[in-house]
């Protein structure tokens, strides 16, 4: 009996382990595979190669065969004055920057000059009838590339000879169309002029003759006529613009123009912004300045700077923060003509002066985003005659000494109670503001006037002694 059923535990035995091993019932888990990691490679700078065949539907490649960066993210291609087409790219690096660089390099456009400011970069290449600039801001990662006609290129040198003192000299505007204006006449090493602006122009002509009787006083003995290695114009406003026309009309023979330099908006732009009326025919108006450039000064080289240039007049150095091209896609129709104004530093000597014309917000804004130390300077031509400085633009140029140019005598207490300018009259690095509203002066540059020599903020009735008198000494 018991074999019987030894006989049955061991069928159901059988039986069991069959479909153990079937299903694997009673098996312990599978031990996992050893697992291989694969380490990933530390992440290499990219290094400059050459780009993809260009796209040519792009508008820069349609118009100047110029191809579009393969990096970072488009923000679209803008139109500017005179045919010139910005392109903008977000989200790019320096490798970004150097690769386009060479990319453009293998099409065949030569290197014209190179800058580098605090950590950003610029370049100028041409080919045939073109013109590229390329520029990368470090601290936003924006890549702009510009490209339009070639017109004459900013000189990185401007051979002199060293004789005379660099005078400085702000001309107080004399005429009764407006209480604004600027203008501000450099006598350079040789003897030749650099001028900022000019001034209103009107009816009779007053600050025109002004002008010239400024570079006749202050030009070398026995010269013939006065030489203006540069006529720089920060915007297209009449007050800034206006003397220049008026003077064209009257002294064009009685001087020399080498270079004129400006970056005006496009006129469809002019017309439906806030200052529409520079487009009328009044002798201070931008349909006058281009008649003078037509009748007078056809055969002038035009220069039309863009952000990072550099260019020499004589002994003075500029180099370009700002110009129209860095706004878009903002324009004029977002914050008004004052945003096209150049921001340009001027060196000379070792003395540093920031040129501001009437630097407005958004610009403001966007190259304090671009740029920290570069803003820093000893002198400072305070924004739009003293109303368009914001606290942190000045706080960055913390000047040694402020320029206000306006024409008619203000109340100083009223116009130091804004935000920025009251900045500048707290700082303790500010020694002196000069206003031109005191009267015409000249001072020497570098300038380092003596000691108790001129009132740190001007009272209403201070007088400043004109030319040949020197301020401050």
């Amino acid at each position: 009996m018991q074999g019987i059923f030894q006989k049955i535990i061991a069928f159901f035995a059988a039986i069991a382990a069959f479909f153990s091993g079937l299903f694997g019932w009673g098996k312990k888990p599978a031990e996992p595979e050893p697992t291989t990691v694969i380490e990933q490679p530390t992440e290499q700078p990219t290094e400059p190669t050459t780009e993809e065949e260009p796209d040519m539907n792009e508008p820069i490649y349609q118009r100047y065969g110029v191809r579009v960066p393969k990096a970072g993210v488009p923000a679209g291609t803008f139109e500017s004055s005179g045919g010139t087409l910005i392109g903008r790219y977000e989200q790019t690096a320096e490798a970004d920057f150097t690769a386009y660089r060479a990319a453009l390099q293998n099409d065949g456009f030569a290197v014209y000059s190179e800058n580098t400011i605090e950590a950003n970069r610029f370049v100028t290449l041409y080919k045939g009838d073109t013109a590229v600039y390329v520029s990368w801001f470090s601290r936003t990662g924006t890549l702009r590339v510009i490209a339009e006609p070639k017109g004459a290129l900013c000189p990185q040198e401007d051979p002199y000879e060293d004789r005379f003192d660099t005078l400085l000299t702000g001309m107080k505007g004399e005429t009764v169309v407006a209480g604004e204006g600027m203008g501000f006449i450099i006598r350079l090493a040789d003897g030749s002029f650099c001028i900022i602006d000019g001034g209103m122009g009107d009816p009779n002509h007053v600050d025109s003759d002004k002008l010239m009787g400024i570079l006749n006083a202050q030009k070398p003995e026995g010269t013939d006529k006065p030489v203006i290695a540069a006529w720089i114009f920060t915007h297209l406003h009449g007050d800034h613009i206006g003397v220049f026309n008026c003077f064209s009309l009257d002294h064009h023979d009685d001087v020399v123009i080498e270079r004129l330099y400006f970056n005006f908006p496009k006129e469809e732009e002019t017309a439906v912004s806030d200052s529409p009326y520079m487009l009328d025919d009044t002798i201070y108006r931008f349909t006058q300045f281009k008649k003078n450039l037509a009748d007078f000064y056809a055969d002038v080289p035009v220069v039309k700077p863009h952000s990072g240039n550099r260019f020499a007049v004589r002994n003075a150095r500029f180099e370009v923060l700002y110009a129209y091209d860095d706004l878009y896609p903002q324009t004029i129709l977002d914050g008004g003509m004052n945003e096209c104004s150049l921001l340009l530093k001027m060196t000379v000597g070792g003395q540093t002066v920031l040129w501001t014309g009437d630097f407005a917000f958004l610009a403001s804004a966007l190259v304090l985003r671009e740029y920290s130390t570069a803003l820093k300077a000893d002198i400072l031509q305070m924004a739009h005659h003293g109303w368009n400085g914001t606290e942190a633009l000045y706080a960055a140029v913390d000047p040694t000494y402020a320029i206000l140019p306006v024409s008619f005598r203000v109340n100083m207490d009223d116009m130091l109670s804004s935000e920025a300018n009251a900045w500048l009259k707290n700082s303790p690095n500010m020694k002196n503001m000069i206003v031109t509203a005191c009267g015409t002066w000249t001072l020497r540059l570098p300038f380092a006037p003596a000691p108790g020599s001129l009132e740190r903020i001007p009272a209403a009735d201070t007088v400043y002694p004109a030319y040949p008198a020197l301020l401050g000494e």
